[in-house]
């Protein structure tokens, strides 16, 4: 597969689950959380 693309794909699902946790999940402890990697295997799980 493409490593590229995986790349692409796994820096947009950080960018979804960092909105996830800013804007949706209400919890207190979650204020500070950073999203600061994610990893995507070579077909894409």
């Amino acid at each position: 597969m493409d490593p590229a693309r995986a790349r692409k794909l796994g820096e947009r699902i950080m960018q979804i689950v960092a909105e996830m946790l800013e804007r949706r999940i209400k919890d207190p402890r979650l204020g500070f959380v950073t999203v600061t990697g994610t990893r995507v295997t070579g077909d894409l799980r």
